[in-house]
């Protein structure tokens, strides 16, 4: 396969890679707690392009992973007792399949039989790594800045809140949660505000124009391709006569 061929195949698939994160950032700009992706770029440093004068004149990229962007949200007051936000580092505990899991999502809800949930009903845990179970026809509970629940005077629980020396490292899960990957929990040094949500710190203006940029350069990709396959096209009926 030929440089051009090479070159413009190579920018295609590069150029999709980021049009996919770049929508899904867009996609998840009311969700709330959402964090926004980037891909991650480098320059090969070894390839089967070739040119005849120079080949240090052939610059190919790939992507070689997706980064997190974990400024804040911001925030927003609802009212609600049971809607918290994260002001700092931090995320919220969440019971998962195989251990805990993380969010910054506090737009929590009661059960029935008292259980505190996630908005897709997932258990919040406390401090200790149990589920949190609050009277349903009790008071409306006060949460601390540190967390901690009380009802009528008396400490019902604690949101269990991680902090991480890296928390750009952790792995996204789907649904909005995080997994720590094995990173070592350290001291939470946020505060939690009660009847707040933290929203998206997605863009969507920057994020609007970043996709028009990358369906620009697919396109200016595509013509790459198309019109070297053309000459290939031309040059093997110029040789076949």
């Amino acid at each position: 396969m030929d440089n051009a061929l090479m070159l413009g195949m190579q920018t295609q698939r590069v150029m999709q890679r980021r049009m996919d994160v770049a929508a899904n950032n867009l996609a998840n700009v009311a969700t709330s707690g959402f964090k926004a992706d980037g891909l991650l770029l480098e320059e090969a440093d070894q390839t089967t392009a070739h040119a005849d004068e120079d080949p240090r004149d052939i610059r190919f990229v790939r992507d070689i992973g997706i980064v997190h962007y974990m400024e804040q949200g911001p925030i927003e007051m609802t009212g609600n007792a049971l809607d918290v936000a994260i002001e700092g580092s931090g995320f919220f505990m969440v019971q998962g399949p195989s251990g805990p899991l993380y969010t910054r999502d506090g737009a929590f809800t009661l059960t029935g039989d008292g259980r505190l949930v996630t908005s897709d009903g997932r258990a919040v845990l406390n401090s200790g790594g149990a589920p949190i179970v609050l009277d349903p026809q009790g008071e409306s509970p006060t949460i601390g800045r540190d967390g901690a629940i009380t009802v009528a005077g008396v400490e019902a629980g604690r949101i269990g809140v991680a902090n991480f020396a890296a928390p750009g490292a952790l792995s996204k899960v789907g649904d909005n949660l995080w997994d720590a990957q094995g990173q070592a929990q350290g001291q939470f040094d946020g505060v939690v505000l009660q009847g707040a949500i933290e929203g998206s710190n997605v863009r969507p203006v920057v994020e609007l124009t970043r996709l028009i940029e990358i369906s620009r350069a697919y396109q200016s990709a595509a013509k790459i391709v198309s019109g070297a396959d053309e000459l290939r096209q031309r040059a093997i009926q110029q040789l076949g006569r």
